[in-house]
């Protein structure tokens, strides 16, 4: 009877207990657990000692949270407000990583993120400049704001950003981008590559139609060509050639199937495709006068080796000058009495 007692006794306790609130430096708690407003909370061993390994800190005064391990000073602070390692509103995880930008994010290894709103994932990564982003291996936004730099695991040196607001990305296994759910259309840069190729294979096309390349010439031949900027670029430094993408889809926009493009941007493939259909036709237009030009040279040959040559001409006709010459003495003797 004892047993039972002692035993419900026990089931009663760990009941209690499992449901209860636990308050720190407030009677009232709100949650399971509640730390009151302004504390700092610890898991671990000692929140500024270097080389405490695993951790996990609240550092309620800046709203900041560490969570992981770290061997540096890195997540260490001298005063409440001390925002050289911990930035205030900012997040840390993994190991050895430091957030200390305002409001900025570093997670995984080895990772900085120092600047304003600043993010570095991945391993051995700086986001020192403000509202910049460093994702991948082993790049940095260089303290420039606004940057964005992805970088992969091919090489162990830092790739960082050389302008503000500036796009950069490091794959060398090259780049592949698609604009349909089979991946079967769109451009790619090979390894090693500095130019995007577009994907042409055969075997991935349909609907073949031949094109009329007489007509193309015609209506590049009135089309509106020459150089222009765009509107806001200085047009000392920001100049260009081309045509209107009005005019280039107004000629060539609609085939028998279909549409072609549209009438604000040109597509790279098509514009090097008509081109190529121009350049076949003028070929063709070359090799005709070519051909004409060289039945023109054998005419010619053919004509001047059936007519006498002009000193042949001249030698007959002194010929017949003397004969007549002396046809005229013979008459004139014989009348003679």
């Amino acid at each position: 009877m004892r047993n039972k007692l002692l035993l419900l006794f026990y089931l009663v306790l760990k009941f209690t207990f499992s449901y209860a609130q636990v308050g720190i430096g407030t009677t009232t708690p709100k949650a399971y657990f509640n730390v009151i407003r302004g504390r700092t909370v610890l898991f671990g061993e000692d929140t500024n000692q270097v080389g405490s390994q695993n951790k996990l800190i609240w550092y309620a005064s800046q709203g900041a949270f560490r969570v992981g391990g770290a061997v540096s000073s890195y997540w260490s602070r001298s005063s409440a407000n001390d925002n050289t390692n911990v930035g205030a509103y900012s997040f840390a995880s993994g190991y050895n990583v430091k957030a200390s930008g305002y409001l900025s994010t570093a997670m995984g290894n080895g990772n900085i993120a120092g600047g304003v709103a600043s993010t570095a994932l991945g391993n051995g990564n700086k986001a020192t400049g403000d509202y910049s982003t460093a994702l991948g291996t082993f790049v940095s936004t260089n303290d420039q704001n606004g940057s964005f730099i992805i970088g992969d695991a091919t090489i162990w040196s830092t790739l960082g950003n050389d302008a503000s607001n500036q796009m950069m990305m490091r794959f060398q296994g090259g780049y592949k981008l698609f604009t349909n759910s089979n991946a079967t259309i769109g451009v790619s840069l090979s390894s090693g590559g500095n130019a995007w190729q577009t994907l042409s294979d055969s075997t991935r096309k349909e609907n073949f139609l031949a094109a009329d390349g007489s007509s193309f010439l015609q209506k590049i031949a009135r089309m509106r060509l020459g150089s222009w900027n765009y509107k806001g670029q200085d047009a000392k430094q920001y100049r260009h050639y081309g045509p209107m993408a009005q005019e280039f889809f107004a000629a060539f926009g609609h085939d028998e199937l279909g549409v072609i493009g549209e009438d604000k941007s040109i597509n790279q493939a098509d514009f090097d495709g008509v081109n190529l259909i121009a350049i076949q036709a003028l070929i063709k237009k070359v090799e005709k006068l070519e051909a004409d030009n060289e039945q023109l040279r054998a005419e010619l040959k053919t004509s001047r080796q059936d007519q006498p040559s002009t000193q042949e001409l001249a030698k007959k006709v002194a010929r017949l000058e003397a004969l007549l010459s002396t046809q005229a003495n013979i008459a004139s003797t014989s009348l003679k009495p």
